[in-house]
């Protein structure tokens, strides 16, 4: 499950690493394999996330000394009592992240989680060269679907103020339609209350026929996503969304939800994994040019 209170806390924590011991740490996480790539912190950061099979194992790194510990603990209000090993220190965190014992291997969903204190969906790209959506529209759905599936709703902020959603909830028994316009603060509130009354969890098909990116005629990026939905470790059926992204240049040029429009589709027996072109609302924008 995606914590991304733990994700801020170990970003948190690496603010008070040197540029060599943070670029030292990335060496050793990826075993000196990204050498002379990484050329920010933030690269060092989402590659250390990337490629650690758990928060417990970044923090028992020699580079993560018990006094940098102590120092999160003592910004953080935390209560210690000391004298306290780096252990003992290293459990108090895990306690406040809300990470459970058997549940270490299992937090770094998708192997990286966007920083909570960002409002960006997408960092921005290089002004100079085309827009890779195809890259764009993975990295979007990989993003959407962790916070999706988490237990809290999804920022506003990465909505423009006049998006819109259309919400198709479809099944043998009846078609239901929701739309809502220029009110980023209900779209939230209704994707949030419809994931958690139907227990859905959102498991996106990333294969090259499940995401997709396209140019739309009037300069937005289209992403087509699809995907299963599961309740209660069983999968209910399908479901196929489109966004529209556009740029906002008040917002470090990021990439924010323009519309989308999600079809939930009741489905028993889904026996492989649904693809773009087997949805009218997905295949009939596959035509729009990818470049």
């Amino acid at each position: 499950m995606e914590n991304s209170k733990a994700v801020f806390g170990i970003k948190q924590i690496f603010s008070n690493l040197t540029d060599d011991e943070l670029l030292g740490l990335t060496n050793t996480v990826t075993q000196g394999l990204l050498k002379n790539k990484v050329e920010t912190r933030e690269e060092a950061v989402e590659s250390i996330l990337k490629y650690s099979s758990d928060f417990k194992s970044i923090l028992k790194r020699k580079v993560l000394t018990r006094d940098l510990l102590f120092t999160y603990l003592h910004e953080n209000d935390i209560p210690v009592s000391l004298p306290a090993s780096k252990q003992e220190l290293i459990d108090l965190i895990c306690t406040h992240w809300n990470l459970k014992s058997d549940d270490y291997k299992s937090v770094l969903i998708n192997n990286i989680q966007p920083n909570e204190a960002q409002s960006d969906i997408v960092q921005k790209t290089d002004q100079s060269s085309p827009t890779d959506v195809n890259a764009l529209a993975q990295k979007f759905s990989e993003w959407f679907y962790t916070m999706m599936n988490s237990n809290e709703p999804i920022g506003s902020e990465h909505f423009w103020n006049d998006s819109n959603l259309k919400l198709n909830l479809l099944s043998a028994a009846q078609n239901v339609t929701e739309e809502i316009q220029h009110n980023p603060l209900e779209i939230v509130k209704t994707l949030f209350k419809t994931k958690m009354e139907h227990s859905l969890y959102f498991n996106p098909n990333c294969l090259k026929d499940g995401v997709q990116g396209r140019l739309d005629p009037h300069g937005l990026v289209a992403v087509l996503v699809c995907g299963t939905l599961h309740s209660n470790n069983l999968c209910v059926g399908v479901f196929e969304q489109v966004f529209m992204l556009a740029r906002d240049p008040f917002s470090d040029n990021n990439w924010k939800i323009k519309s989308s429009e999600l079809n939930l589709r009741s489905k028993d027996n889904v026996k492989a994994p649904p693809k773009l072109c087997d949805s009218n609302l997905t295949s009939n924008l596959l035509s729009l040019p990818s470049s």
